[in-house]
């Protein structure tokens, strides 16, 4: 995780880490009475990490520091006010603040990634890296900070804490190529990490996983099901908040029946369908349940292989279709 510049730390952060939060506390106090600037230059040092600002709230309420700091430092506690009383600040240490501006952006990277290592502070700090982490996904798209966000998810499960709103920030996200770093968890030699990651992937619980050589055949299996269909994958919404088994995502089989990426947030085309297509789909709809994902699956596997067999394949009546993708390719030859 990104700590500062150098991978190294400001003086006070190591001097909460070594000595605690109250003696961080009680040397910034002393600092500012002997030399306000040099008090004022080790809050604003550029290697400060997130954790220490964010205990050091009220001694630069009490000493008020708040004009003289960072542009960053100003604008993370302008957003920790904000989450933590549910409305702009008002009581003249910050200044409202728009939650799309660049500003904000720059300033809740960093205070997520600098933050994560501290996770577990208190249950205010855990709520603003939740929040933080939200507004990242959802408000500005960021996908960087997804390893973190995982990272989170899998700590507090292992300490048995709550960790259903970084789940739900994770999986705004949308993005199917995100599903990797769970599946990762999988070869985890924690057992808990194994059960969440089997939980979120929506793998059956009578799957063996019991031996490295079982996680790594599980492994391998989810990340090639996801290879094959990454383009089509859609997120439904669930989440933990609302049930405790939830299918997160799901496969749109009439995408991949047309071989048609798909928007993974809408789960609709990204490009109109043809005339063409509209007919293939009606065809599609004839099928039952099952034979539609065996026909899904011969589509996009034979359009890979070979777009010229696959376009004919496309022009047969579906019953051709479902006999030619049950019992072989002779018929294409």
């Amino acid at each position: 995780m990104n700590s500062g510049n150098n991978g190294s730390t400001g003086y006070l952060d190591r001097i909460r880490r070594a000595r605690g939060a109250n003696f961080c506390k009680n040397t910034l106090l002393r600092t500012e009475r002997g030399n306000r600037q040099t008090a004022v230059r080790l809050i604003n040092d550029d290697r400060l990490l997130f954790a220490t600002l964010f205990v050091l709230q009220p001694e630069i309420r009490e000493r008020g520091l708040y004009r003289e700091l960072s542009g960053r430092n100003r604008t993370a506690l302008n957003i920790c006010q904000k989450i933590m009383s549910a409305k702009y600040p008002s009581d003249g240490t910050g200044s409202e603040i728009s939650l799309k501006s660049e500003e904000v952006h720059s300033a809740m990277l960093w205070m997520l990634n600098t933050g994560a290592a501290d996770d577990g502070l208190s249950s205010d700090f855990d709520q603003v890296l939740d929040i933080t982490a939200s507004v990242l996904v959802k408000t500005h798209h960021e996908k960087t900070v997804l390893p973190v966000m995982a990272d989170l998810i899998f700590r507090r499960n292992r300490r048995g804490v709550y960790n259903h709103d970084m789940v739900w920030a994770f999986f705004q996200a949308r993005d199917p190529q995100s599903l990797r770093l769970l599946a990762s968890r999988l070869r985890s030699p924690s057992r808990k990490d194994v059960e969440l990651a089997r939980l979120l992937l929506n793998i059956p619980e009578n799957t063996p996983l019991n031996t490295n050589r079982d996680k790594q055949k599980q492994y391998e299996d989810y990340l090639a099901w996801l290879d094959e269909n990454s383009p089509y994958v859609y997120f439904t919404g669930e989440s933990l908040q609302l049930t405790n088994a939830p299918c997160v995502c799901g496969v749109n089989q009439e995408a991949k029946y047309l071989c048609k990426d798909i928007s993974p947030r809408y789960n609709r085309p990204l490009t109109p369908l043809t005339e063409e297509e509209l007919a293939n789909l009606e065809q599609f709809h004839e099928a039952k349940g099952e034979e539609q994902a065996v026909l899904a699956t011969f589509s996009s596997s034979l359009h890979s292989q070979n777009q010229s067999s696959w376009s004919q394949w496309m022009q047969y009546p579906v019953g051709r279709q479902i006999d030619i993708a049950k019992y072989g390719r002779r018929e294409l030859v």
